[in-house]
């Protein structure tokens, strides 16, 4: 009797033994932090996410930036949503976390630097009634220009306040050009074409036979050529009198483009990209895959670079012979911006953005969330900016690298234009929030011989500005 006590005793002692032990021998949490990434670049809000990794029941963890405690939570996820825009631009932080288990047993995380840049932060939002997939211009005064799918056609000051409406009869997809005059043109679904002054009153308007959701181009003799669903392209005078108008075989929705020599290059969804004289009769036309909506981007040796349905970006001599040929995954519609050694910026529907030499090969590309269908601007210090459908803008290095991205409230249709203090004004096609944004860029619009959709920022669409 008293062996069977003894070794009871024994197994018991034993177990209570190994118990403790093992809890004296159980590792702390480890801590990660998942977000922001080290050496990263950040702004405005951002949430720094941590991870515990433990056996026992997390009590509570901290979070520290520059050794300061900032933050505790006791409840999954372990998240802190830190505001950056009191911190100076450029200015380098250091986060690691903390984190304690039941017993009290501490776990620390490496410790992250992270650089705070107000390059991205959005300067303001300016919302309308309707998804905006025009691209906004600039007046003279830094008035920014722009329509919406609620049917108005905007004018806001540089501050984001309203300064003026105009109320067409449907929405407005149009990109607006503007004249050295200061005299605003565009399209709308309603049919006609708009002229206005620049305290938003009405010059004239012009009716053509069906929607009109591309964007006018000035000739240098105050010329406004513009496309319409009617399958003409159009010739206005100054004063909204019909000049000529050319017959195509399908809708126009490329915006032209105008050479030194006065030769306007205009896409069609017949397929064809044509080359018409001044006086509207037809140089020369040149037959794609498909649906050429994609408006051109004109080089200094004359090189004409489109995009097509049909998943290739062109490149064509001015004689209307094919130079090269570059295949993307899917449609092209963005519009090329040409930098100053000659590489090719373009978009697809495939999601990528892409870097081409001059001689049509790859340079490199990038893999964004959704279809890309913005044009690119290229900004003086060669920043390049472009908006895709995943509800983001994109700042790109000239090797390929992303800068900074900045989230908006919805698809980046609208292509992006530069103001002379940096600023990047895009719209956003957002069913819940339509708007456009002010975002903080870097430098001025480069001065290449075509940085952006339609060339510059009055979008005169014109070589020689």
């Amino acid at each position: 009797m008293k062996k069977r006590k003894l070794t009871i005793l024994l197994i018991f002692g034993l177990t209570i033994s190994s118990v403790f032990v093992g809890c004296s021998s159980s590792e702390p949490p480890e801590v990660l932090i998942t977000n922001p990434l080290d050496g990263s670049v950040v702004n405005e809000l951002v949430d720094i996410v941590v991870e515990v990794v433990t056996e026992k029941q997390v009590d509570y963890v901290e979070i520290y930036i520059d050794d300061s405690l900032e933050f505790t939570t006791i409840s999954e996820p372990y998240v802190y949503p830190w505001q950056t825009a009191s911190f100076a631009n450029n200015s380098s932080h250091t986060i690691f976390a903390k984190a304690y288990d039941e017993y009290g047993r501490e776990g620390i995380s490496d410790t992250i630097t992270v650089i705070v840049s107000i390059l991205g932060i959005k300067k303001w939002r300016y919302e309308t009634g309707g998804i905006v997939k025009s691209s906004p211009a600039l007046g003279f005064d830094s008035t920014i220009y722009f329509g919406s799918y609620d049917g108005y056609f905007y004018a806001l000051n540089p501050d984001g306040t309203l300064a003026w409406r105009y109320a067409t009869g449907d929405g407005i997809e149009s990109s607006p050009a503007i004249a050295s005059d200061g005299t605003i043109y565009f399209g709308s679904i309603d049919h006609y074409i708009y002229a206005l002054n620049p305290d938003g009153s009405l010059v004239w308007r012009y009716q053509t036979g069906d929607n009109v959701d591309c964007s006018p181009s000035i000739g240098s003799d105050n010329t406004i050529y513009i496309g319409s669903r009617d399958c003409y392209l159009y010739a206005l005078n100054q004063n909204g009198s019909l000049k000529w108008r050319y017959l195509t075989n399908a809708p126009v929705q490329s915006s032209p483009a105008i050479a030194s020599d006065g030769t306007i290059y205009v896409g069609s969804w017949d397929c064809f990209l044509y080359a018409l004289n001044p006086d509207g009769a037809l140089l020369w036309r040149y037959q794609a895959g498909s649906y050429v909506t994609s408006s051109p981007a004109l080089g200094t040796d004359g090189t004409i670079y489109f995009g097509s349905d049909d998943h290739y970006l062109y490149a064509l001599n001015p004689d209307s012979t094919l130079k090269w040929r570059f295949q993307t995954g899917d449609a092209v519609n963005s519009s090329p911006a040409i930098s100053a050694d000659g590489t090719i910026y373009v978009g697809s529907w495939d999601h990528y953005f892409y870097a081409l030499n001059p001689d049509g090969t790859l340079k490199w590309r990038f893999r964004t969330g959704d279809i890309i269908a913005s044009s690119p601007a290229i900004g003086s210090d060669n920043t390049i900016y472009v908006g895709s459908y995943d509800d983001n803008l994109y700042a790109f290095s000239n090797d390929g690298t992303v800068r900074w991205q900045a989230k908006t409230w919805g698809d980046v249709y609208s292509s992006p234009t530069i103001a002379t203090d940096g600023t990047i004004y895009v719209g956003c096609s957002g069913v819940w929030i339509p708007s456009l944004y002010a975002i903080q860029g870097s430098g001025c619009l480069a001065n290449t011989p075509w940085p952006m959709f339609k060339h510059d920022i009055e979008h005169t669409g014109r070589v020689g500005l």
